[in-house]
């Protein structure tokens, strides 16, 4: 079936367009404010910092390790499935009301959070609750509002945007240990409360705005946002953004997770191996500011092919040398992927799809590259134990990222820069 076009153009009053005009100042204003509310976002307080917050609280409990890990599915199932809910409201109330009441409702179950009694129960639903209410708070309601703001300037913003976020699991995980320590996971719970109510929130309030033309695009749109979504479905680019989310998001989370124990296993002490994984948390950087620019100005998929490119030859060598340049290769084309996935879907669904249903469709590829990270880990985990060494897993992930280089290659054009 051929592409249906999904891009409307809706006609603004151009009084409202003149006095905030894209790629303004107001608009980088927009993004420092989702710069700062992704610093403590769900993704940020619970993902990253989940292995300091569950570990006091199952070494207080005398829970298992596997009864700790169900409390992240739990969490983690949750926010797959609230996520695109919060999108489509976002996509018919407005960005910045979710964004506003996910952080309210995140704080207030971090208040419970720090009250829960020693009953697996309880903590399975307090776990599933932030994974619920919170998933307002994930990337795609603060590129919605980031996108309407930005045009010549829309992969950088977003590139930005999602800084927030390695910024936040680069400087939380240290401090909620130390608080853990001096007093207790209670008392984390407590403080992250305060930091979304004193620092988010406000954020949120005083930064964040649609742009007008956003505004009226929400009032005047023409179909129900699941209209837009269906006829999404039915397109192959569609389908293959979606498999690019899931693919992606499998295998580069269980890249890095793994990626200082395969060091080791090649005979790197701990301390040389950490250094290669910061050359990939710099990769990162680099894929957020350098990737998003280009967005900018060289077609979007044309940049994730020669990025999947790089990351293909990376884990192909990694696997075939045991050397310094191996180790560099890998750890920065595994690094620009990660910098540059969610904003490319992020940029990508702005151009390809109805801006009444961005959010939605937003969520919907986030969701996806969700359960691709969450199911990452365990799956390499098991081709390691199977096979006996990391071999299996890095000339799969090789081959993998080269046929979804070849499949961006194959994306259409957009038909307008909206």
């Amino acid at each position: 079936m051929p592409d249906i076009p999904l891009t409307r153009s809706i006609p603004v009053p151009e009084g409202a367009i003149a006095s905030m005009s894209k790629d303004s100042s107001r608009g980088w204003a927009v993004v420092a404010g989702a710069f700062i509310a992704l610093l403590f976002s769900v993704g940020v307080l619970i993902v990253y910092s989940f292995g300091v917050l569950s570990t006091a609280i199952v070494t207080e409990f005398g829970w298992t390790n596997i009864q700790r890990s169900t409390l992240f599915v739990a969490f983690s199932i949750c926010s797959v499935i609230a996520g695109p809910v919060w999108g489509a409201v976002a996509d018919r109330a407005g960005a910045r009301r979710v964004a506003i009441v996910s952080a309210v409702l995140l704080m207030l179950c971090f208040l419970a959070l720090s009250g829960l009694p020693n009953n697996l129960v309880i903590a399975h639903a307090a776990f599933a609750a932030i994974g619920l209410f919170g998933a307002g708070t994930l990337p795609p309601t603060y590129a919605c509002l980031v996108v309407g703001w930005f045009d010549r300037h829309r992969g950088l913003a977003l590139g930005l945007t999602m800084i927030g976020v390695g910024a936040g699991a680069t400087a939380l995980p240290p401090i909620a240990a130390m608080i853990v320590t001096s007093y207790g996971w209670r008392e984390l719970c407590i403080a992250y409360s305060l930091m979304v109510l004193i620092i988010s929130i406000p954020c949120a309030v005083l930064l964040l705005r649609a742009h007008p033309e956003q505004t009226m695009q929400q009032k005047k749109a023409g179909q129900p946002v699941m209209v837009t979504v269906k006829s999404a479905a039915r397109q192959y680019r569609t389908w293959a953004l979606g498999i690019f989310a899931l693919i992606t998001g499998c295998i580069l989370v269980a890249s890095v997770t793994n990626f200082v124990p395969l060091l080791q296993s090649r005979g790197e002490t701990l301390v040389d191996a950490a250094k290669y994984q910061s050359i990939m948390g710099l990769s990162l950087i680099a894929g957020r500011l350098v990737g998003g620019a280009l967005l900018d100005r060289i077609f979007a998929p044309r940049v994730v092919t020669a990025i999947l490119l790089v990351t293909a030859l990376g884990f192909f060598i990694l696997n075939q040398a045991n050397s310094s340049m191996a180790y560099v290769l890998a750890a920065v084309g595994i690094g620009l992927a990660i910098g540059l996935e969610i904003d490319f879907l992020a940029f990508i669904a702005s151009r390809y799809y109805d801006r009444a249903a961005f959010t939605t469709i937003f969520a919907l590829f986030f969701a996806v590259y969700s359960l691709g990270a969450t199911a990452g880990p365990p799956l390499f985990a098991w081709f390691l134990q199977t096979t006996g060494g990391y071999s299996f897993g890095l000339l799969t992930s090789s081959v993998l990222m080269l046929i979804l280089s070849l499949t961006m290659f194959t994306l259409p054009r957009y038909e307008a820069r909206s």
